[in-house]
């Protein structure tokens, strides 16, 4: 049950929860945070057995110290009928279920940002544990089951660190799924790697990352040490800063706000996160063999290979949020800036790309995208080896990206 009242870890919180029977959750994470010796882990404080979010405060690399604020739940792997037989579960539910519609189930936050929530699931007896994105559990959704598969379990076994994606759906009392995407980033991983999960959190946290970028970052530490987490990738690790925070002299907040404030910056920042997003698909698309990003000035964004030997190249353009009069998208295909000498250089060369990309996020909020060859594109009217410079994105453009490209 619920105790708004109460004093936990000298500080008073919205709600925690009496709980039993979890003394060998709580250990397992206990033990994790032991084994990770390379990193000079010390428990300086943990909350008696039978409360959640069991707090933890934590010395790092002999020199860091960090507050937890855990909610465990546990998992396991029973056969359930009519349930696949290599699906392993855990519930989201603490108290009794009367409860669960009785009071408000907010996680509890630092709003100062020095401790970390963390939401996970607890296996004690397979010894893994499933690492969840905070931000899409808050309230906590109790009674809903969380089901991952077998397949999951064993890689992360062997490797220490799985990432997946998974669907994120609307349920019978949630009309909208808790992702704004329709995806959640989900992480399996050994006890060993439990400060790879706290660095994840801490940063996609503190940067407000959506899935696809809160994917991204879960990838790039599978293969970082934990002796290296305190200044993984720039990041200022664990414990630290960004490069560019300590450059700026910013906190990554105020540095998003400045983005937020300034147009420009902001449309530029939005172009160069439009082109991520397509290179996570493309990287998805079967029937490609190679994928590789085009970071030259005057360069299209990628040039692809399929697996039937074509090359081609493929440019990425926002599209206006202002739709044509048909409710068509619009996309604007021309350069920033022409030549002085030639004022017809802003405009594209039908060969300068095979394929735009149009990414419709302006208009859907989503990080999706509609393809066209260049040579179907609507001309210039007084250069016909031009491309207009505005498009309609009309039935005409494809969300199939391989049958495009294959043309």
């Amino acid at each position: 049950m619920t105790d708004s009242d109460a004093k936990h870890a000298g500080r008073t919180y919205f709600a925690t929860y009496r709980t039993v029977g979890k003394a060998d959750v709580r250990q397992a994470i206990l033990d994790a945070l032991a084994s990770v010796k390379e990193a000079g882990v010390r428990v300086l404080f943990v909350t008696p057995d039978g409360t959640t979010p069991i707090y933890v405060g934590l010395e790092l690399f002999d020199t860091y110290r960090i507050g937890l604020l855990l909610y465990p739940f546990r998992s396991n792997r029973r056969t359930t009928t009519n349930r696949p037989g290599d699906e392993h579960r855990m519930q989201i539910r603490y108290g009794s279920e009367k409860s669960w519609h009785i009071f408000d189930h907010s996680l509890a936050e630092d709003m100062a940002g020095i401790e970390t929530t963390l939401v996970m699931g607890v296996d004690p007896d397979l010894g893994h544990f499933v690492g969840l994105d905070r931000t899409l559990y808050d309230p906590l959704p109790m009674g809903i089951s969380f089901e991952y598969k077998q397949e999951y379990v064993e890689k992360a076994l062997k490797s220490g660190w799985y990432v997946y994606e998974r669907e994120n759906v609307p349920g019978i009392r949630r009309g909208m799924p808790r992702s704004r995407t329709g995806l959640e980033t989900v992480v399996v991983f050994r006890p060993d790697k439990i400060l790879h999960f706290i660095h994840l959190e801490r940063r996609a946290q503190r940067l407000q990352l959506d899935s696809p970028l809160r994917y991204k970052l879960a990838e790039s530490l599978a293969k970082v040490d934990v002796a290296d987490l305190s200044e993984v990738g720039g990041s200022g690790g664990i414990v630290g800063r960004h490069d560019l925070e300590e450059a700026f002299a910013m906190s990554s907040n105020h540095i998003l706000d400045l983005l937020s404030s300034a147009n420009r910056l902001k449309v530029a920042v939005r172009g160069r996160v439009a082109e991520w997003h397509l290179e996570q698909q493309l990287r998805s698309t079967k029937g490609l063999a190679n994928i590789e990003p085009l970071d030259l000035d005057g360069q299209p964004d990628f040039e692809v290979l399929t697996t039937s030997g074509v090359k081609l190249r493929i440019e990425c353009k926002n599209c206006s949020p202002k739709l044509t009069a048909n409710g068509n998208y619009r996309v604007e295909v021309q350069k920033t800036r022409a030549s002085k000498s030639d004022p017809t250089s802003r405009y594209y060369d039908v060969t300068h790309f095979q394929v735009v990309a149009a990414c419709l996020f302006s208009v859907t909020g989503k990080w999706e995208f509609r393809f066209k060859r260049s040579e179907s594109l609507r001309r210039h009217a007084s250069h016909d080896h031009k491309i207009a410079a505005m498009q309609v994105v009309d039935d005409s453009w494809s969300p199939d990206l391989l049958s495009v490209l294959e043309g």
